[in-house]
């Protein structure tokens, strides 16, 4: 059986499909399939994948274009390897990708996907920025009640996971987060904290283009993982849960009000109520991460002086030892 089948779908791609395409056939890691579906492109994209004849590559063409997430459904059905690796036709796998992830999931069974980190690359291959993402299973697991915190291209999936958790056409532009959250509670998750994927940002990202629909959909997932804590918040609620990782806008800093900060505490102080109750979370790594997101408040508006006394602090050790981890972290990232 082949180790690790990658998937990608391919709609208007020519400008970087070879890119990419070469990226995987000069990975170190040999033993994969390539499961190209092109959905509908009327370019030059087909030409392109055409030109490559290795026998590794296996070329599928949708009679019409099924949109991306009827596309990563099909072509789950076309993968027969152990893994699962997602691939995007305007980015580049740096060679040793496949290899650390596939060595990652050897040797840690309990774990069903792991990410990595990954530089940020514009349309002429010039490094523009880099996207860090937490490495742990336990602060993951309640990133994920925030934001997501994969890069949806550098995934890797155990394909017996994927194939019983597929993607939902309900959260289009969504539909990566919804299914890590899916994904999540089947096992435990992880990033490997390389740079093993170059990230193309450009004006055609789904992000850049559908922006207002794809936060709307964000804003339903947080719902239901809130659920998960037998939380319904209110408008008002939801906004203190989310400020922390929306602190600017369209490049500019949101100035929050000091009764905003008052409220956002209070908010993250209801949230642990809940846990200690419920226990969904570890209780130490959730005050923790809890209280570095209060950091980046407090830092982004210049009240240095609340960071260390939110009223929801806690000063054991453990509590503290992770919540340097993460003052390291986010300082690095």
């Amino acid at each position: 059986m082949t180790k690790v089948s990658i998937l990608m779908p391919v709609y208007n791609a020519e400008q970087y499909l070879a890119q990419a395409i070469d990226s995987i056939l000069n990975q170190t890691f040999k033993d994969w399939e390539l499961i190209i579906i092109n959905d509908g492109s009327t370019d030059s994209s087909e030409t392109i994948i055409s030109r490559y004849k290795d026998n590794r590559i296996y070329y599928y063409k949708n009679p019409e274009n099924l949109k991306l997430i009827k596309t990563l459904n099909k072509g789950i059905d076309y993968c027969h390897g152990k893994y699962i690796a997602r691939m995007d036709a305007d980015d580049f796998s740096f060679p040793e990708r496949l290899e650390y992830q596939v060595e990652f999931l050897d040797n840690n069974h309990d774990y069903v996907m792991c990410g990595t980190n990954a530089i940020v690359i514009d349309g002429n291959f010039n490094k523009t920025g880099k996207i860090r993402n937490l490495p742990d299973d336990n602060l993951l697991q309640v990133n994920l009640l925030f934001s997501p915190p994969f890069i949806h291209p550098s995934v890797m999936i155990r394909r017996e996971v994927l194939q019983k958790n597929r993607y939902d056409e309900d959260y289009k532009h969504v539909e990566d987060y919804e299914l890590w959250c899916r994904v999540a509670r089947q096992g435990k998750v992880a990033n490997l904290q390389k740079d093993l994927l170059a990230y193309r940002w450009h004006d055609t990202n789904v992000s850049v283009l559908n922006n207002q629909l794809q936060e709307e959909m964000k804003d339903r997932i947080i719902r239901e993982q809130l659920k998960r804590l037998d939380i319904e918040p209110t408008d008002e609620e939801l906004y203190c849960h989310k400020i922390t990782f929306r602190l600017y806008a369209l490049g500019r800093k949101q100035d929050i009000s000091v009764q905003q900060s008052e409220a956002v505490s209070a908010w993250f102080e209801k949230l642990l109520r809940q846990n200690k109750k419920i226990k969904r979370y570890d209780r130490d790594d959730f005050k923790a991460f809890l209280w570095a997101r209060w950091a980046v408040l407090c830092i982004s508006q210049k009240r240095y002086s609340k960071i260390f006394s939110p009223a929801f602090a806690s000063y054991h050790p453990d509590v503290l030892s992770q919540l340097f981890e993460l003052f390291f972290f986010l300082k690095n990232k």
